[in-house]
């Protein structure tokens, strides 16, 4: 009986069909930032479009299927969606690029597209926000998957001119003196304030923003460009915690017209009990007091003034930090003739 079965099972495994491992690799041409996103919207028939992406296939003699997803992660979304797929009729392996697919030997056997994806891309114009292609080989029935591959591609958003200008990435602050300030755009409706706490020192900013617990929600502060964040505050700030902000524009248009995102910025909250502030402060009464009686020294003097919460403007709209205030008088407190309110 035991004869039987190894027989049953040599017998089976010869008439088993054999498949050769093959392998694909993605090459992504670094063009893609300056291309017209309708060009190659199509998937059928992309002769006539530029040179996206080629899919270098290895698999000597067979006949293969290639299959194709393009997602797409734009500003402010925490997930992927599908913009596209497609998958090929067989054909003899080769290297192919995406103005192949539609070719005589290269045909599209199926495809799915988001239309609404598609459009909200092309009304950007080019490509703007974090894409994943992926392709994938299979074998010539399309069942059995040999290899696959997968290219995540980020672009600034291409009409970006909304900049953050107060806070400045990395520095610290007090949390009940932090001014948000940014450049205004032409047409905005509104401004709204998106921020969290980075609580992983190995998360992206990005991450941060959209996975932390929010501190301030997509708060809509209408057409101000600059917000006290204190106020705008859902819940307290720790002392020594680190929160990223970002700032998002909405252009009133056709189809819900569209968003404008700033970079996303990451700056600490000064903690009042830690040495490293009672330093800053010593520091500072040290370098005021070489200044001489002024409206300055006598404010502080009399408490109606906390140190940490004095603002001082450069000549560029940038607020100094507390600790640039202190090396700033440290090293030029000899040359301060004047200081005035505003």
């Amino acid at each position: 009986m035991k004869k039987i079965m190894l027989l049953i099972f040599l017998l089976s495994m010869v008439y088993l069909p054999a498949y050769s491992q093959g392998s694909i690799r993605l090459i992504v041409f670094p063009e893609l930032n300056t291309t017209d996103f309708a060009s190659f919207a199509t998937l059928n028939d992309l002769q006539g479009a530029p040179r996206i992406f080629c899919a270098e296939i290895n698999a000597p003699n067979q006949i293969v299927v290639m299959a194709g997803r393009v997602e797409w992660k734009k500003f402010g979304a925490s997930d992927f969606v599908e913009v596209a797929w497609f998958i090929t009729k067989p054909f003899l392996a080769r290297t192919l690029c995406n103005d192949d697919i539609g070719k005589v030997d290269v045909r599209i056997h199926d495809h799915r597209a988001n239309t609404n994806l598609i459009e909200e891309n092309i009304k950007y114009g080019k490509p703007t926000g974090e894409y994943r292609l992926t392709v994938y080989l299979y074998d010539a029935t399309g069942q059995i998957l040999l290899a696959s591959d997968t290219k995540n591609l980020t672009f600034l958003n291409p009409s970006q001119t909304l900049t953050i200008i107060n806070p400045r990435a990395n520095q610290s602050y007090d949390a009940g003196n932090i001014l948000v300030e940014w450049t205004p755009i032409p047409g905005v409706s509104e401004y709204s304030i998106k921020a969290s706490e980075r609580i992983d020192r190995n998360q992206s900013l990005e991450e941060a923003l959209q996975r932390g617990t929010p501190l301030v929600n997509n708060k809509n502060v209408g057409a101000t460009t600059s917000v006290n964040l204190r106020q705008l505050l859902e819940r307290e700030v720790k002392p020594g915690s680190e929160i990223v902000l970002q700032v998002s524009a909405n252009i009133p248009g056709p189809a819900g017209g569209k968003k404008i995102f700033s970079e996303i910025i990451n700056f600490s909250i000064i903690n009042p009990e830690s040495q490293y502030y009672q330093q800053l402060v010593q520091r500072f009464n040290n370098a005021v007091q070489r200044l001489g009686d002024n409206e300055l020294t006598r404010l502080l003097g009399s408490g109606q003034i906390d140190p940490s919460k004095l603002q001082i403007r450069r000549e560029d709209g940038t607020i100094m930090t507390f600790e640039e205030l202190i090396s700033f008088l440290e090293l030029n407190a000899n040359n301060v003739i004047r200081i005035t309110k505003e």
